[in-house]
């Protein structure tokens, strides 16, 4: 495997956003106002993205937009929390060859991501570790 996996968020599926934002401004979480809130029509859901300026910890509060969407069983099973981990990547494809070749299998086709500037991304899934998502970001380019 390779290293340059970056972390870049925690996608924490929730089953309303405004809620769970007052929650955790008492956390010291504030918006992160260089990625947009929005929906994601290829998943159903309703995104936010929030940043501890502390210690630069971003969270992608995922809300459902219709029964069917990729949070709703979650929400169904076991209430609001933390359900993957999205990692910056140089090369996507380099990256989904690693993570192939560690047992991960794709859960997606490669997407544009709305929310993360059109940037590709892929979700990967292993039983023992859960549910990561790439995002082709290169190391040259900021973050947020």
């Amino acid at each position: 495997m390779t290293s340059d996996f970056r972390l870049h968020h925690v996608g924490w599926a929730v089953a309303n956003i405004g809620a769970t934002t007052e929650a955790l401004q008492a956390l010291g979480y504030v918006s992160e106002t260089t990625l947009p809130e929005m929906v994601d029509e290829n998943f159903g859901v309703s995104l936010r993205f929030l940043c501890r300026p502390s210690d630069h910890l971003l969270v992608e509060l995922v809300q459902p937009t219709r029964a069917d969407s990729s949070v709703s069983a979650l929400l169904a099973r076991g209430g609001a929390g933390p359900y993957h981990l999205g990692y910056c990547v140089d090369d996507l494809s380099a990256a989904a060859l690693n993570l192939r070749a560690g047992r991960f299998r794709p859960t997606t086709p490669r997407l544009y991501a709305p929310a993360l500037r059109m940037r590709q991304i892929q979700f990967f899934y292993r039983r023992d570790t859960g549910l990561i998502e790439l995002v082709e970001w290169p190391t040259a380019e900021p973050k947020t």
